[in-house]
Parts: C-alpha cells; sequence; structure tokens
C-alpha cells in the first residue's frame, strides 16, 4: 500500500510538472510589430492588436508596451506576467489626431538571440 501511495505521488508530480512547462511561455509571433506604420496606424489599430500599453504618458499621446522575444518573435508582457523579464520597449508617439507618428523598439536587456 506505501509503494502505491508513493507511486501516486510521484506520478503526480511528474504530471504538475510537464503542465507547468507546457503553459509557462506563450508563442511569439514574427509578424506582431509588422502593422506599425508611421502616418498611417491609429492609436485603435494599436489597441486592437496589442491590447491595453504597458504605460501611457501625455494623456495618451506616448503608448510603451513592454516585450519579450523568442525564437518564435516578440511577446507582449502583460503586468501579470511580471516573472518574464522584458527584453524590449516599444514607444508609440500619436499625434492629436491619434494617428502614429513615430516608434521605436529599443533593446533594455541584452538578447542572446538578437544581434
Amino acid at each position: 500500500m506505501t509503494k502505491t501511495i508513493k507511486a501516486s505521488r510521484r506520478a503526480i508530480v511528474i504530471l504538475l510538472g510537464l503542465l507547468a512547462a507546457c503553459a509557462s511561455y506563450p508563442r511569439g509571433d514574427p509578424q506582431l510589430l509588422t502593422f506599425l506604420q508611421d502616418g498611417v496606424t491609429t492609436r485603435e489599430d494599436v489597441y486592437l492588436k496589442l491590447a491595453e500599453p504597458s504605460a501611457v504618458w501625455e494623456g495618451g499621446r506616448i503608448l510603451t508596451y513592454q516585450l519579450d522575444h523568442n525564437n518564435q518573435g516578440y511577446v507582449p508582457m502583460r503586468r501579470r506576467e511580471a516573472a518574464w523579464t522584458a527584453k524590449y520597449s516599444l514607444v508609440l508617439s500619436f499625434d492629436q489626431q491619434g494617428i502614429l507618428r513615430r516608434h521605436s523598439l529599443v533593446r533594455i536587456k541584452d538578447d542572446p538571440a538578437v544581434p
């Protein structure tokens, strides 16, 4: 009976480890930022594609998004995903009409996968 309990516990621990590994990191998207075009993209386009920004400045004129990068592409980071470490900051500047005027992807941490 004791052997059965130990084997069951071991199986549960292994199963939980496998489940945690499967759900711990989302897939990256290599096309995530290709929709951004200065003078064309709207603030609404950005919200629809990237959701809520990490920070909003100057009454919504400047938005920033924290991004991670894996071998599949960029991954937007949400505040609840604080266990991950952002590698990039996407800075978007809009005019009074909500049109993207300038954007920049800034590396904030070393990423060995990116030259």
